[in-house]
């Protein structure tokens, strides 16, 4: 712990505590008599597996829902927000894992927007507008233009005007919902960096996170939720070790078992690729997909991965080259077209707005691969067959819901995942590409996900798993291919040990 966040302890007033909270929904308690008792000027990080009920806590602070039973303390005053807007006045705010800027607005304009919503733009002071938010800029560390509009700024420097934003409105608390998820090494050590630095000025912070190695980096203490309750309240970070902590979040200790190297001489190339390049892709790249075989393909957010991975599936239309699936070249012009006629699953990385109809129940969502392979002669869905293959699904991969008429947007993030991999595998495909599959997944569910993976894999599916975790890469692949740039950078034979291919890998992609 450091020596500010130690003296903060010791001095100040604890800013928030919640007493004995219940949440209860149609067919599952979410939350029971759960607590946390978090500090002024300390950085209190929440953790716990997907569905522990992480996610209905942090709505409970904010005023998303409100508490069965329990009380809520904040700044020394019982309090009860019947809606978000009531928190965030009184100074409570939270940076949510998806984003919410106005992407055609500027960095002021997003930063100030309670400035400018449902006012007379003509009068509004738009000089001195843009020179406050330059303020909030330089507090949260970021060289940008107050002018700039946000839609092309990455995800970490997005993130960043969010927490600007709330730091406008004098927040004292500020939640950070898996901030380092969707974005890059560099943009998450400055992140980290600017959490430091306004803890020192007094800000407080709940940091939620799956990171294990992020939160003994950033926290001073920990609550774990295991099943919607304490597994542990308030310890200090310095008085527990990596196991201790996943011991707490999943029951158990964590399995370090990796999958074994496997000898895939001779098995068919199912997937060729010869300098295939697109308008958003325009560098030539070149590949082959082996029948059974995991493919990893590594890189830093922004080297180009997901870019080639929409040519593959007809969303972003070949400029040139070739595509050949079992020797045969082949013309991709939809996602449909990729799923229907050649086989070919995409499974995104942006679940909440590719992958799934958040407003539609799981049954709706696991079918809609399928829907034109189950429907009758007149057009109409067979709920019985939908149903089914729901059930089906929900079993294999172990989802948790009381119901598979549960709306989507009610699940867990790690189910929310689980949902969007049946939708895909409920399409019989040949070939998956698995896009970021664990971001933002607890540990139990990342390693329930790897073991499928792993499955499809022995069962014969070709799998191309596209990942910004080295661990997760290294453990999985059978063969890697690097990007940088852009572009293929280099290939190798994955070895299973971590130290040697992290180094090749690091090797190729740092090389001038």
């Amino acid at each position: 712990m450091s020596a500010v966040a130690e003296s903060l302890n010791n001095a100040c007033e604890n800013i928030l505590e919640l007493r004995n909270i219940t949440k209860t929904f149609p067919g599952v308690k979410a939350l029971d008599n759960v607590g946390i008792t978090v500090k002024t000027g300390e950085i209190h990080a929440l953790m716990g597996e997907n569905g522990a009920g992480k996610s209905t806590l942090i709505k409970i602070i904010c005023g998303v829902y409100q508490p069965d039973s329990g009380d809520i303390i904040f700044q020394g005053e019982k309090v009860s927000f019947s809606n978000p807007r009531k928190a965030f006045y009184k100074g409570i705010s939270v940076v949510h894992q998806e984003r919410n800027l106005v992407p055609t607005f500027t960095v002021a304009e997003n930063i100030l927007i309670d400035q400018i919503a449902g006012k007379d733009l003509k009068r509004i002071d738009w000089k001195k507008l843009y020179q406050e938010a330059q303020k909030y800029i330089d507090m949260v560390g970021l060289d940008l233009s107050p002018y700039q509009n946000v839609e092309s700024l990455s995800a970490g420097k997005k993130q960043m005007i969010e927490i600007a934003r709330a730091l406008s409105y004098n927040a004292k608390l500020l939640i950070l919902d898996e901030p380092t998820a969707s974005i890059s090494l560099k943009e998450a050590d400055m992140l980290l960096e600017t959490i430091r630095t306004l803890q020192k000025q007094g800000m407080t912070f709940i940091y939620v996170s799956h990171k294990i190695e992020e939160v003994f980096k950033i926290a001073d203490c920990v609550t774990v939720l295991r099943d919607g309750k304490n597994a542990s309240q308030s310890i200090p970070i310095n008085e527990l070790d990596r196991d201790t902590l996943i011991t707490l979040m999943v029951g158990r200790t964590e399995n370090k078992q990796g999958f074994p190297s496997r000898d895939l001489s001779g098995r068919p190339v199912v997937l060729e690729v010869k300098n295939l390049r697109s308008v958003e892709s325009p560098k030539p790249k070149s590949f082959k997909l082996y029948e059974g075989e995991i493919l990893g393909w590594y890189g830093l957010v922004g080297a180009g991965r997901t870019e080639l991975a929409k040519v593959l599936i007809g969303d972003d239309p070949a400029t040139g080259g070739e595509i050949l699936i079992y020797s045969k070249p082949v013309k991709i012009r939809s996602v449909k077209e990729a799923m229907q006629k050649h086989q070919i699953v995409y499974v995104s990385e942006n679940r909440q707005e590719e992958g799934l109809f958040l407003q539609h129940d799981i049954v709706h969502n696991i079918a809609a691969s399928i829907w034109k392979r189950i429907s009758s002669k007149m057009g109409f869905v067979k709920s019985l067959t939908e149903k089914e293959n729901a059930e089906y699904y929900v079993k294999k991969l172990n989802i948790k819901t009381p119901s598979i008429y549960q709306l989507v947007h009610n699940l867990s993030g790690g189910n929310r995942q689980k949902v969007c991999i049946a939708k895909g595998l409920s399409a019989n495909p040949k070939i998956i590409i698995f896009d970021e599959p664990t971001v933002g997944i607890d540990i139990k569910t990342k390693r329930e996900i790897h073991e499928l993976i792993w499955e499809l894999a022995n069962n014969g599916i070709s799998i191309i798993v596209i990942s910004s975790d080295m661990a997760e890469i290294i453990q999985l692949a059978d063969r890697l291919i690097v990007f940088r740039n852009g572009e293929i950078c280099g290939e190798l034979e994955n070895c299973k040990v971590y130290d040697t291919t992290s180094v090749r890998v690091m090797d190729m992609i740092t090389k001038n």
